[in-house]
């Protein structure tokens, strides 16, 4: 199995400027066949990564308001979780894992907090048309969708890769 190390960024296309600290850079480990085509681990990794920034805003989002208690522990298992130190410890994110921590995010908060429902909200609308359009860079190249990754790599399955995850200009 080839192990993919992804990179890519949380910035939004959103017009308005954002704070220095909401465009963090994201990693997670994913591991798939050296012959998988690259429109299916594009879509598998479009969707690990959306949910991981899910996870990431959802904590940021409440720990502002967040009493201590319950909801704080959910809120800091959740964040290490999908935290950059998973990759340094050579752990993969798995997207039920980070599907089980949203919803756990969401229980626990419905029951902390009287009013959830603008905190648990998500930003990111067009998450679907973004995925459509994602594009994947490896040693300077941009990964054509129609070929497999064993035509970038080779079909050594023993290969670990640094992935950079992008969105074109025009979003």
């Amino acid at each position: 199995m080839v192990v993919l190390h992804v990179k890519s960024s949380t910035s939004s296309s959103s017009p308005s400027p954002s704070p220095p600290e909401v465009e963090e850079e994201m990693e997670f480990l994913y591991e798939c066949a050296a012959t998988a085509a690259v429109a299916d681990v594009a879509a598998a990794l479009a969707g690990t990564a959306g949910l991981q920034a899910r996870v990431l805003s959802l904590c940021r989002r409440l720990r502002e308001r967040c009493p201590s208690g319950e909801l704080e522990r959910a809120l800091s298992e959740a964040e290490a979780y999908a935290s950059k130190v998973q990759v340094r410890h050579n752990k993969f994110v798995s997207p039920r894992a980070l599907r089980e921590h949203i919803k756990n995010i969401e229980k626990t908060a419905a029951n902390a907090l009287p009013d959830t429902s603008e905190a648990l909200c998500p930003q990111h609308p067009k998450s679907d048309e973004k995925r459509d359009s994602i594009q994947l860079w490896w040693a300077g190249k941009e990964l054509a969708m129609d070929k497999k990754l064993s035509d970038y790599i080779g079909v050594n399955d023993k290969t670990k890769i640094v992935i950079r995850l992008s969105l074109p200009t025009s979003l």
